[in-house]
């Protein structure tokens, strides 16, 4: 670890903290992610070598605690919780600032798909459990078909059908259903712009009551009003 050399406290934070990945480790213990590979899903770029290097320096660090009890789980401690404001700033000054126009190599189905698992209102679904399908044809070589299994109780992301109801079907370029979920795109405008949903049981306004979307999706950019 290369050191600043500086005694400000930025600088000294910057030492322990500016390692890549890092601070993506620290957003997804705050997103919810408990295990290994919880944590790994939401950064998929990442290889299992250097996410258990990571969370062994963020543990020296005391940023976050392993639990063995029932296999391994990681939580933050007190001083890894407090990072939570850091965090939400970093994103929400990302959202404002940075260009909306995403580059391909920042275009991440399985991103996107986890992070939709994981933005559900569990007191907006009916109490029957059922399936959301998502198809994304141009999301790698063969395209993506995933479906989003919602109860009350429990979301799970699923790669085949499990054996419930599909109430909704969700066809969409991945550029078109990135920018509808960070909030670069309203629902009306990302349907003029290729992207099809097919309602079996209920309305299209449901998925916007069903789904949080982003988390920093009503954050508006800097210059420009969002679609």
């Amino acid at each position: 670890m290369t050191s600043y050399g500086q005694f400000c406290s930025i600088a000294r934070t910057l030492d322990v903290l500016g390692e890549r990945w890092s601070i993506l480790i620290v957003r997804e213990l705050l997103s919810g992610s408990r295990r290994f590979s919880e944590i790994q899903r939401g950064i998929p770029r990442i290889s299992r070598t250097m996410l258990s290097a990571r969370l062994r320096e963020l543990a020296d660090l005391h940023v976050l605690v392993r639990h063995d009890e029932d296999g391994p789980t990681y939580s933050l401690t007190e001083s890894g919780r407090e990072l939570g404001n850091v965090v939400r700033e970093l994103g929400v000054w990302g959202q404002r600032w940075l260009p909306r126009t995403l580059p391909p190599e920042q275009l991440d189905a399985d991103l996107l798909l986890w992070d939709m698992h994981r933005r559900v209102r569990p007191s907006a679904l009916p109490s029957s459990p059922f399936l959301v399908r998502l198809e994304i044809p141009d999301a790698g070589r063969t395209g993506a078909v995933r479906y989003l299994l919602l109860r009350a109780s429990e979301v799970s992301l699923c790669a085949e059908n499990p054996g419930f109801p599909e109430r909704l079907v969700i066809r969409s370029g991945l550029r078109t259903l990135v920018a509808w979920w960070r909030g670069d795109l309203s629902l009306a405008k990302a349907r003029r712009e290729g992207m099809r949903i097919e309602v079996r049981h209920g309305r299209i306004r449901d998925l916007e009551r069903w789904f949080e979307r982003y988390l920093f999706a009503d954050v508006p950019p800097a210059n420009a009003a969002a679609g």
